[in-house]
Order: structure tokens, then sequence, then C-alpha cells
């Protein structure tokens, strides 16, 4: 089964605010899931969301009232979004900043129609043919592009937003990133860390070990670092291993500077025999070998995140959606115990190059509204760097995810550094049989300890097919 699932944790942050040489499996290898978020809602079918809203504090609403916008009041303010989750969160939720000033700036409305995560293409399919189709759809999932826009299911967005103008400016680069000869297919706003790295700080402290953190602000949070700590905790007579989850082998890749299938502005890549790639693969390959990572096969190919807590395990990958689960963050130990930060650096490359999901939006074919989602997204630009908005993010993620000023302080760091020099993997989002042939394939140094260049000869060209029947489809766009 795919399972490329919404950050949805994450997203209900990031629609609280927007802030800001190296260039899983069950046991027969079948895939499992890289995040396993809940929806914020959902509903098996779509539907029209009608739970009172949240609402901000009235001191919030102050403060974005008193933001000098532009932003024009629309003639047609109501803007549909097809998605698992809710824009409008519920009463006793945060209530997104940028929804705020769209609805007193602009004039506007989402009407969320909800529907499955799984069913979400289908149910986008269904409208579009009735002519009923949606205005905007998530583009968090890293889905959208290039896939499902070769297939003719989401429009150019260049009509209706300004990625030239000054307040688009700071995403430029990442926009670019999702466009064909010169044409956008996706609103991104910023972007975020995919995976982060979770341990407890109680457990390096009582293993003589350095901070991860401080390694970080030291310039010394390193794949050598890294290593060498979990080589020093390992010790399978106690049970205890370096590593666990379901997100680390595609999440480390990308540190590398190089997904395994890259998009260079007019084509899709291989990057199978690439030397970052190889590297990457030599690496894990190494802590397979050295016993490092739990052997999931001896646990029924499980996890065990609580084993953080309990000193059993030293660092977890895993999305940061979990951390803004009360209940999953109280997992990994006590509240002032639990600590993260990104992936390592490759220890020779000139910067962190980590693994990368954002916050943003399509515009699907036949939308009736895309210049209200353009609004809506020019309300998210304006949002993300005001210091003003980052004020009341930072109160509520302290009163409602019960962060420390430490977790908050390395979520800004790692939105900075993720920014600066983002990776994204595009074997996730051509088509199935792509997604197919790395996904398992790509883990298996890590999980069986066979040899990269074994794997290399057997995927090597079928993904090579694979890749030249989309990039023909994208010559033709």
């Amino acid at each position: 089964m795919k399972t490329k699932k919404l950050l949805s944790a994450i997203l209900a942050l990031t629609c609280v605010v927007t802030a800001g040489s190296c260039a899983g499996g069950s046991s027969d290898g079948g895939a499992r899931p890289e995040s396993a978020a809940p929806a914020a809602t959902t509903a098996p079918e779509s539907t029209t969301t009608t739970t009172p809203p949240a609402t901000l504090k009235e001191e919030d609403k102050a403060v974005i009232e008193q933001i000098e916008t532009d932003l024009p009041v629309l003639e047609n303010g109501t803007i549909r979004l097809l998605a698992n989750f809710d824009l409008n969160p519920a009463a006793g939720k945060p209530k997104g900043v940028a929804l705020e000033m769209f609805e007193t700036k602009c004039g506007g409305k989402v009407e969320s129609i909800l529907t499955s995560w799984d069913s979400r293409y289908d149910k986008l399919s269904t409208m579009v043919l009735a002519d009923d189709a949606p205005d905007m759809f998530s583009a968090a999932d890293l889905d959208i592009f290039p896939g499902n826009v070769i297939d003719g299911k989401f429009q150019a967005m260049d009509a209706y937003v300004d990625y030239d103008s000054e307040l688009w400016a700071p995403m430029k680069h990442v926009n670019d990133m999702f466009s064909i000869k010169g044409k956008h297919y996706i609103g991104a706003t910023s972007t975020d860390v995919g995976v982060v790295v979770i341990y407890n700080k109680k457990t390096i402290e009582e293993n003589g070990l350095p901070d991860p953190a401080q390694l970080l602000a030291e310039g010394n949070w390193t794949w050598d670092t890294f290593y060498e700590m979990m080589e020093k905790f390992c010790d399978r007579s106690q049970e205890k291993f370096g590593i666990d989850g379901w997100e680390f082998e595609n999440a480390f890749a990308v540190t590398s500077g190089v997904p395994y299938v890259d998009y260079n502005g007019s084509e899709l890549v291989s990057n199978l025999t690439h030397p970052s790639i190889v590297k990457v693969q030599e690496y894990m390959l190494n802590l397979k070998r050295n016993d490092i990572p739990v052997p999931k096969g001896e646990y029924a190919w499980t996890v065990h995140p609580e084993k953080i807590a309990t000193g059993k395990t030293l660092f977890y990958p895993q999305g940061s959606y979990v951390l803004f689960e009360p209940d999953n963050k109280a997992v990994f130990g006590e509240p002032d115990e639990v600590m993260f930060v990104p992936m390592p650096k490759c220890t020779d490359a000139d910067a962190y190059y980590l693994p990368s999901i954002i916050n943003g939006y399509s515009i699907p074919v036949g939308a009736k509204n895309p210049e209200g989602v353009a609004a809506y997204l020019n309300c998210e630009m304006i949002c993300r760097d005001s210091e003003e908005v980052r004020a009341i993010e930072e109160n509520q993620v302290f009163e409602d995810y019960g962060w420390t000023q430490e977790m908050y302080d390395m979520l800004l760091t790692t939105r900075e550094l993720t920014e600066e020099h983002p990776v994204f993997e595009y074997f996730k989002a051509v088509n199935d049989d792509v997604y197919d042939c790395v996904l398992n394939p790509s883990k298996e140094s890590y999980n069986q300890g066979i040899p990269w260049s074994q794997t290399v000869e057997e995927i090597k060209f079928e993904l090579q097919a694979l890749l030249d029947a989309a990039n023909e489809k994208l010559r033709n766009i």
C-alpha cells in the first residue's frame, strides 16, 4: 500500500502561522507509513464542515487587524478546499492567522470539503468531471508535482500568483522547483523539515554523550558524530540500539543533497549511481553490519518509540508532527526530557541538506475561484515572516502543544536550515510504479544488509524506462 500521508499536525501548526562533495518495511520488505499522523478532521466521503470554527484571542485578532496590507476585498470571497483536513479548525483548536487575515482583510471564507486521504484524488476527478471542481488542493504531501500535473489534474498558477513579486521572493527558489517551462503549479508559502531526530536528554546525559542540540549549535552535528554516538551507546547484550523508526532511510538519503530521483527543471533524472547516493548507501550498510539499528525483524517488524523514554534506543527519526500531539510526545519521555534536532549534515558537505516538506496549495483544473486562492496564499506569505504573527505562534505552541522554549527555538532553526537548501524527493510524486520501484529497494542496505550495487542492477533499467515515459509527457505539456 502506498502511504505518503499528510503530516497533518505540522499542517495544523502552519495553518496557525507560516514561519518561516555531497551535492519501512514489513517482514517481506513491504512499504510502511512514512508518516502516520491522523488527519485533523476526516470523513469517509466529502462533507462540508459544520463544526463551530475556532477563533483567535481578541488581542491576537487586534494584532492581525493592525498589520497593513494592500489586499483587495474579493468580489467572490468563498474558496473551496478539498482535503482530508479542515482549514477551519473546530472550536478549542488554534485558528490559523492567515485564515483570520483572509477573512477580515479580503472578506474571504474557506469552505473545507472533507474526504479521506486515500480517496482525495478520486473525489477530485469526480468533482472535475461534474464541473464542480474545488478551488484549492493541499500540496503538503508532495505528490502533486510532477505526476498529477502531467495527468492534467492541476493548472498553472502564474496568472493569479505573482511569483516574481517582492512578497513571493523568499519562496521563489522553492516554487521554481515545481515549475514546467516557466509555469508554476504549486503555491508554496513555506518549507519545513520533513523528519527530525528525536531523543531523550536524560539518556544522552546518563550515557556521557554530547547533546545533539549543542553539536548543532557548534556546527558539528554531522554523519560522523551521529555514528560515533550510536556506536558508543549500542550494546546488544543489553538490547540497546542506536536508531529506530520507519522514516530514517529516505530522510537520511537526502542529507547528501541528492535525491534518488531529481527534477532539473525540464526532466526527471535518476541518481541511483550518483556518488552522493552511493556514499549514503555505504553509510547505511555500515550501520546494519555493525548492528546499530533496532533489528525490526526480531521485533515482528514493529517499531518501539517508547524505548527512547526507557533509555534503550538513542535516536528516533520521525516527522515532527508527532511532537505536536501531546500523548505521542509523552511516549518519548517527560516533557523536559524530549528534544529533537534536524538530520545530521553530511560531514564534508558545504551546508545542511534536509528532507523537506512544504506548506502550500495547488489549483485544480476547472476551479471557479483561482483569484480567491491567490488572495489566501498572499495572506500566508504576509504572515510567514511577521514578527507580530510569530509571537502569536509562539504562545500557541507553548499553550496548546506543551513545548519548551528550547524546542521552539529548534523548530525555528530547522525551518531556517530547511529553507536555505531544501531537498525534495521526486520519486514519490511521479506515479505508483516509480514509487514502488525505488521505495523499498532504497532501504535494503539498512534493513537487510544488501549492497547498493546489487540493488541498482536490479532496478536501474526499470526506473529509467519509467522516467523516460514520464519525461515524454513532461515535454508535451
